[in-house]
């Protein structure tokens, strides 16, 4: 009898399992089938959403002065102005930023006088408080992935770009939407200042896989100008020269571009060894620009390789100059950190971080 229930057990536990297995493949399943539905829904009702929304338009607004932002100013010049010391102690300010795709950190916050702005990769963009209290939050419905790009900020106004394929205007009291147009599938990039223009690189699935530069009314939203389509997606922001009136960025495809920022005209491209994910720097007559081919490159304005520095790992990096130091500061994917001279390409020092 005793052998009897314990196979009558045994019997019972197989069964629970087999059924905690069924369960969890239907539920697999249902989540596969949901995914697949959203999919569908986006790819078939792209044109419910992929509109232009003119609330009002805005006075001329020029960028203010920012406490911190993605290359330092409005321009993406990549220029540390000065250094600092973090005393005691970090803290959050403010939890559940990001918590969808990948979970990790993509926006750079954007500070100034009125408080910290910041995207989200689940869909929302926040404004908060310098004491990190919420002051107002949008939630960007199409924008499943959020926010990877630092928002451009004015005296008023804010513009960001989403993964919806959209460039947003908001007011910066009040969270309200002024206008927005769509580009096209994705904008990972942060969104450049130009006189009264916003220059954004896009990223296109649809047809195929492709990137392009556009420039957008700050006033309203209207398109000014796009550039040739590139093969491959543009991760890189553009990096703008307002004297000499050109932007310079990089592809997926691992090529760097010269764009002129008048008619978005092509000026010329230049194939480097990999991937180039970084925004590029524009120092005095040169370009500096890393990439996933394990190079650290200084380029001439006319598209000429000056020199090539290799640094035996990928990186994404954006350089940034220390003037005062006179050398530019990036990292690899490996996590060294490398300081290098920016007249002779000279390896400063390098840090394991």
């Amino acid at each position: 009898m005793k052998l009897k229930k314990i196979m009558a057990d045994k019997s019972f536990l197989k069964s629970c399992f087999a059924g905690l297995v069924l369960l969890s493949f239907i539920i697999s399943c249902f989540g596969l089938y949901k995914s697949f539905r959203y999919r569908e829904f986006y790819r078939a009702n792209k044109t419910l959403y992929r509109m232009v929304h003119h609330s009002k338009d805005i006075m001329n607004e020029k960028p203010v002065k920012v406490v911190s932002e993605f290359r330092g100013d409005p321009m993406k010049k990549g220029v540390a102005d000065g250094a600092f010391k973090i005393k005691g102690r970090m803290k959050n300010l403010f939890k559940k930023i990001n918590g969808s795709l990948h979970t990790a950190s993509k926006s750079t916050p954007a500070v100034d006088e009125s408080g910290i702005y910041v995207g989200s990769d689940n869909g929302w963009f926040y404004k908060l408080s310098h004491q990190g209290k919420l002051v107002w939050s949008v939630y960007f419905a199409k924008a499943a992935q959020g926010m990877h790009g630092t928002a451009l900020l004015s005296k008023e106004y804010l513009w960001i770009g989403a993964y919806d394929g959209a460039l947003y205007c908001l007011n910066k009291k009040t969270g309200q939407l002024i206008w927005s147009i769509d580009l096209g599938d994705a904008i990972g990039a942060s969104p450049s200042f130009y006189k009264d223009q916003i220059v954004v690189s896009v990223e296109m699935i649809y047809p195929r896989v492709m990137g392009y530069v556009a420039s957008v009314s700050a006033k309203n939203g209207s398109l000014n100008w796009r550039s040739p389509l590139t093969p491959r997606h543009i991760h890189s922001s553009v990096a703008i020269h307002s004297e000499k009136e050109y932007g310079v960025t990089g592809s997926n495809n691992g090529s760097l571009y010269k764009i002129d920022l008048n008619s978005g005209k092509l000026l010329w491209s230049l194939k480097m060894r990999g991937d180039i994910k970084s925004t590029p720097l524009i120092y005095k007559d040169r370009i500096y620009v890393t990439n996933w081919g394990d190079q650290f490159s200084a380029v001439s304005e006319d598209g000429k390789i000056i020199g090539n520095l290799d640094i035996k790992n990928r990186s994404q990096s954006s350089p940034t100059l220390v003037p005062d130091k006179g050398y530019l500061i990036f990292s690899t994917t490996k996590g060294q950190l490398f300081a290098v001279s920016a007249e002779t390409g000279k390896i400063i020092w390098m840090k394991n971080i």
